[in-house]
């Protein structure tokens, strides 16, 4: 036992001496400067302001004229509450940005000439802290030869700034480096070419468009706001203007009626759609600030598209709208408005809109539950006495529950209620097939007319119109042809129900 205790010991003292010498080998060796560790202190460069104020930049060299240790390096540290004003230019045009700073606050800017605009949050703040602040990562060239080469014979952008203190800089923006290295600038008079981070300088590309609001319009304060009394939609892509307006009825699930150029319930999908693209609206890009009548010309918008009218509580919006291009973009302004924005047509589904795609897809759809009466006249007439109680129930902690009944009698016996509600979805669901054939003559060969509890009715007739379609006249005005099949269903399935 003892000896074991001791072999033990002699094999921790083994690994312990092994480790040790492990370490010692792998420890730095001191004596030597050049085997020391090193620390980038970055580029050897002076900072300074001219006899006019001019921020410049002069990186120092060695006597051979080559950069001791060609780093990164920062041109300017200053922050955008130091910023009085900045002026640029670029292949976009020109623009001034003006900053002030209250004391505690944050940073105002104005565009000059644009004064009463509204400024896309962030794009202000954007520019100012490129022209504030500006690092490199490594200086290109000291002496700035061959400045082709680098975008610089023609920049793509030159930013003067002026700061609180009276002084200024200036950014001259090439073109970027190859595996998006970063952008070539020159700053202040020197000629020296510094890579800087192209994410950061894209700012100075930036124009007057791009610094507009892209809220086209507000959205409803509250939901009292939210429904409008009536949208009409008009405008060279139409032929006569539609008029929308909410169905208050209880009769017809349908969310609009059409009142012109015909009534009728709206379909159901594209009037929901038209609706929700008119109010809280958001472009995807702003294309044109106080356009000229030539201007709207070219863009669709002289003699616009589409128009828009929508009569809110608070509030009436007019927009107006282009032909929407191949990509699903489209120019839309406010009528009389001085901005031109490009948004995604689906957002405005008004400028894409029609009549055929406003009706709704089936010739009435009433419901069933507002119906007292339905009569079928074929050979003879079939007459349906409808009845619907509602009742509510009180359940044990207070919950109601609410549960209608309906009854349906022919020939004062009742019907059963599957066989009838199977045959009354061929009744309501007979869908039009074309919504601009119109013509029908003689006598209809179906009738159906649904009474409701108001005791007022709507009528709808069904036209034979050769041997697939019949015309549909719903209140005496033709809405379109349907299916023979959907209209013959309605003859041969009455049996099933009265037997």
């Amino acid at each position: 036992m003892k000896k074991k205790k001791t072999l033990i010991i002699v094999i921790i003292a083994a690994v312990v001496l092994a480790g040790v010498m492990v370490l010692l080998i792998f420890l730095p060796k001191g004596g030597s400067d050049n085997e020391a560790a090193t620390i980038d202190e970055g580029v050897a460069m002076k900072n300074s302001t001219d006899k006019d104020g001019m921020h410049q930049a002069v990186v120092e060299t060695q006597p051979n004229g080559e950069i001791k240790n060609n780093s990164y390096g920062t041109l300017i540290d200053n922050v955008p509450a130091d910023i009085k004003s900045i002026h640029v230019e670029n292949k976009k045009g020109t623009l001034d940005v003006s900053a002030n700073t209250p004391k505690g606050e944050a940073t105002v800017y104005t565009l000059k000439g644009f004064e009463d605009y509204s400024l896309q949050t962030g794009i202000p703040d954007q520019v100012a802290n490129a022209a504030a602040s500006l690092k490199f990562t490594k200086v290109v060239s000291s002496d700035g030869s061959k400045k082709s080469e680098f975008g610089l014979d023609k920049p793509r952008a030159t930013v003067t700034v002026t700061y609180v203190d009276k002084t200024t800089a200036k950014y001259i923006v090439g073109s970027n480096a190859p595996q998006e290295a970063g952008t070539y600038v020159q700053f202040g008079t020197e000629p020296t070419i510094y890579l800087c981070d192209t994410e950061t300088v894209s700012a100075f590309d930036l124009g007057i468009n791009d610094f507009m609001d892209l809220n086209i319009n507000d959205a409803a304060e509250n939901t009292d706001n939210n429904e409008a009394s009536s949208i009409t939609i008009s405008g060279s892509g139409f032929g006569s203007e539609i008029v929308l307006e909410p169905n208050k009825s209880d009769k017809n699930s349908a969310s609009f009626l059409i009142t012109s150029p015909s009534r009728g319930y709206a379909n159901e999908s594209e009037s929901s759609i038209i609706s929700g693209g008119i109010r809280g609206l958001y472009a995807d890009s702003v294309e044109m600030v106080n356009p000229s009548s030539d201007q709207l010309q070219k863009l669709g918008l002289s003699n616009p598209h589409a128009k828009i009218t929508a009569v809110y509580p608070d509030e009436t919006i007019k927009l107006i709208g282009a032909k929407p291009d191949s990509k699903g973009k489209v120019y839309i302004m406010k009528d009389g408005g001085t901005i031109v924005y490009k948004i995604s047509a689906d957002k405005v589904a008004w400028t894409n809109t029609s009549y055929e795609k406003l009706v709704s897809d089936y010739v009435i759809n009433p419901k069933m539950d507002s119906l007292t009466g339905v009569t079928v006249k074929t050979d003879k007439t079939y007459d349906f006495v409808l009845n619907t109680e509602t009742s509510t129930k009180t359940d044990d902690e207070g919950e109601e529950t609410t549960s209608t009944t309906t009854t349906v009698n022919y020939n004062d016996k009742e019907v059963d209620l599957g066989k009838f509600s199977s045959y009354y979805d061929d009744l309501s669901l007979i869908k039009i097939a074309d919504v601009k054939s119109k013509s029908y003559s003689g006598t209809p060969e179906i009738t159906v007319t649904y009474t409701y509890g108001d005791e007022s009715a709507d009528t709808a007739e069904f036209y034979p119109a050769g041997n697939e379609y019949y015309i549909a006249v719903l209140n005496g005005e033709a809405v379109g042809s349907c299916y023979k099949a959907d209209v013959v269903r309605i003859k041969n399935n009455l049996s099933d129900v009265i037997k």
